[in-house]
């Protein structure tokens, strides 16, 4: 089918698809004025139900003060002629209708009337005159039939009125509710049919459709494996950079720590010692970095970076690493690795691990007692773990259970606390078909337990 043809047709069927969305757009504004139609006049109705109730309590307020002479009844007749002139105001911006604001005008100008004059010079007359002038003005000026027929016929005369605009306007949009229908289905019919014509002139060249579609399907698949291949890539370095952050910002920090110690040690002896710790951390940061290099070099195969690793070796590199902290915070790190002393893993994901862990549990240590942080391997069926359980500040896993191992989450506003580690722990074991749980009381502590892998290695 020529290009231009095929041009016509879509104009034609987008022209009809918009008018008919057009019709449906301005059918349901219709439907929606029509229902707030029906909810202003079902308030209209109300308040003047409302004014009918209060006039009565009007009424009887100004007959109570007269038998009474109890300022109770005046106040409340002040309330209810402040509830009246709401009614009364609400009525006056709603109603639109020239008829029933006429008759509106006429039941404001009979309250008005009848209250400025009746109910004030019956109060005026018991307060000034006592209770049997009041009484017998009462009995002269009884206000009952406009309580019991002027204002009741005036305001069935505005309902009745509003009922029949309400009953027009019902008709009126049920009528363009049909049309529209009749409208929207013959354009449906008729962008129905064009659809299927355009289809069946399509088909005649189904053939080299096809091919074409065949060939961008075999184009979409290599780009789709290169992009698979990038984002892998780009994975992979992204996790690298952020292993290599977060695991020398611990070191270094520590090494800070120990050389501000040794400033301001005064004893030779203690400078000493704090000397030896400050090598031991500089010889581990060493082999951190060596480590990650290597682990560089060989994360294109995820099978040639995994040795055989002592779990005591890697702990004591890791609370080497935290002396400084550890010192400082009088803690308490004690192991045992009875169960399982040794493991085939990476080298760098398993230093990684210990060491957020151990970072996290002295980093939110409790305040008012010694840290004590215990870790372990376990067995579970082919799969080897790591748990950790620390007597720290603990935390609210109802609240926080579900961002817990979020990337830059953070639940105690500590200043160093960047919401990296557990985050890194998550990505590193899952890589590899492990899991990580936590368990957790706040004030008591918290225990986390690391499945490093699944099946066996």
């Amino acid at each position: 089918m020529p290009l231009r043809n095929a041009i016509a047709f879509f104009v034609l069927f987008f022209l009809l698809v918009t008018a008919v969305g057009i019709l449906s757009i301005w059918n349901v504004k219709n439907m929606k004025a029509t229902q707030n139609a029906i909810s202003n006049t079902n308030r209209v109705l109300y308040e003047l139900e409302q004014i009918n109730s209060n006039y009565k309590e009007l009424s009887i307020s100004v007959r109570s003060f007269v038998i009474t002479g109890d300022s109770v009844d005046v106040m409340h007749r002040e309330s209810t002629k402040s509830r009246i002139e709401a009614n009364m105001a609400f009525l006056q911006a709603t109603i639109i209708d020239s008829l029933a604001k006429a008759y509106l005008d006429e039941l404001t100008h009979a309250y008005k009337k009848r209250n400025e004059t009746f109910g004030e010079v019956v109060i005026n007359l018991r307060k000034e005159r006592g209770f049997e002038e009041s009484q017998k003005f009462f009995s002269e000026h009884d206000d009952q039939a406009l309580v019991t027929q002027d204002i009741p016929e005036l305001t069935l005369k505005i309902k009745g009125r509003l009922a029949q605009l309400l009953r027009e306007r019902i008709h009126t949009s049920e009528k363009s509710a049909k049309e529209t229908v009749y409208v929207i289905v013959f354009g449906t019919l008729i962008s129905l049919g064009l659809v299927f014509f355009v289809i069946y002139i399509f088909l005649k060249d189904q053939k080299q459709i096809n091919l074409q579609l065949i060939e961008i399907e075999e184009k979409k698949t290599e780009l789709q494996l290169l992009a698979n291949q990038l984002q892998n890539h780009n994975a992979k370095l992204l996790n690298f950079s952020h292993i290599t952050s977060h695991n020398l910002r611990s070191p270094v920090n520590n090494l800070n720590s120990l050389l501000q110690l040794y400033k301001e040690s005064q004893k030779p002896s203690e400078r000493e010692m704090l000397f030896n710790h400050i090598e031991t951390v500089t010889q581990n940061l060493t082999s951190t970095l060596n480590d990650l290099m290597e682990a560089l070099k060989l994360q294109e195969d995820s099978h040639l970076d995994r040795e055989r690793l002592d779990f005591d070796e890697i702990f004591k590199k890791t609370v080497q690493i935290f002396s400084a902290d550890i010192l400082r915070s009088d803690a308490l790190v004690t192991h045992d690795f009875s169960e399982v002393k040794k493991v085939t893993y990476n080298r760098s994901n398993l230093e990684s691990i210990m060491l957020n862990l151990l970072s996290n549990a002295l980093k939110y240590k409790a305040h008012n007692r010694k840290p004590q942080i215990h870790f372990e391997s376990f067995l579970t069926g082919s799969s080897v773990g790591l748990r950790v359980t620390d007597n720290g500040q603990g935390i609210d896993l109802k609240k926080y259970g579900d961002q817990l191992f979020g990337l830059n989450k953070t639940f105690h506003g500590h200043d160093e606390g960047k919401g990296v580690g557990l985050y890194l722990i998550k990505t590193q074991v899952e890589s590899k078909g492990g899991t990580i749980t936590a368990k957790s009381v706040v004030g008591e502590g918290t225990e986390f337990k690391v499945i490093l892998f699944s099946g066996k290695q």
